[in-house]
């Protein structure tokens, strides 16, 4: 895509998943790529494929830096700034991908530390790394990325209740942030997953088979000839949204569902 090589990247929650997929498709592009995860040995490896993804596609002078940390922390959101600036110059691509979900939390049963660690990372980490990042973003004209859920739309997904609530209020976060930040030049926007096999549904649904199943059901209910998602989909709408032919995008959510939203709510059909 025109106007990402050599573009300064930032993917969190890039150990594993979307977000490890998103840093490798920049990485073949050309691009400088920071990723940042809690996880050391698969941040590592995140790294070390990255090198080879761009080493594959002839791009020799790319760079890659990890920075291993939890971004509900102020200070790691701010190494994770501080130490890509240092190792690339500049910003121009921030992709807030971190998440958590707690399985089987309602109305009734999610207890307030469940509450804060999933609106803390899912919301308003993403928010405060943004804001630390934007007076690099402003100079570079650089965009935004937050992936979001098909959760945001249906948000009455039994047992998900704080995870659904983050993903909506992310969205409408994503609404203000392209307003307030559009005068700098700078684009913010969200991708809407469906459900995809990575790792936080694999802890959410531990035994394989119950998650095979749940997986089932989701491609058996997509319109689209019940095609599965991976996690290479929502990373390649991830990179468009990132590139010059999404110039004119911002405060936009675009859903990669095979049209699954179009039948309503989710949990009246799974």
């Amino acid at each position: 895509m025109p106007g990402l090589s050599e573009k300064c990247v930032i993917v969190t929650g890039s150990s594993s998943g979307i977000g490890q997929a998103t840093a490798l498709l920049f990485a073949g592009k050309g691009c400088h790529v920071t990723v940042c995860g809690r996880d050391a040995s698969r941040l590592q490896d995140t790294l070390e494929r990255c090198k080879q993804q761009a080493a594959t596609n002839g791009h020799t002078k790319s760079k890659f830096i990890s920075v291993l940390g939890d971004l509900t922390d102020a200070a790691v959101r701010t190494s994770v700034v501080e130490q890509t600036v240092q190792a690339f110059g500049s910003i121009d691509v921030l992709v807030s991908n971190h998440a958590v979900a707690a399985a089987g939390d309602t109305v009734e049963t999610i207890t307030e530390e469940a509450f804060d660690r999933t609106i803390n990372t899912n919301l308003k980490s993403g928010l405060f790394l943004l804001q630390t990042a934007v007076p690099h973003l402003g100079k570079s004209k650089g965009c935004v990325v937050y992936v979001s859920s098909i959760a945001n739309f249906c948000c009455t997904k039994k047992g998900l209740f704080a995870y659904a609530l983050a993903k909506a209020g992310l969205e409408h976060m994503v609404r203000s942030m392209a307003l307030d930040l559009g005068p700098k030049g700078i684009r913010v926007n969200c991708v809407s997953p469906t459900f995809v096999k990575t790792r936080i549904f694999r802890e959410l649904y531990p035994d394989p088979a119950q998650l095979d199943a749940f997986g089932s059901l989701y491609e058996e209910a997509t319109p689209l000839h019940g095609l599965p998602s991976t996690p290479l989909e929502p990373a390649q709408a991830i990179v468009f949204l990132a590139s010059d032919e999404a110039r004119l995008i911002s405060g936009g959510s675009l859903r990669v569902d095979g049209a699954l939203m179009c039948k309503g709510n989710p949990p009246n059909f799974i």
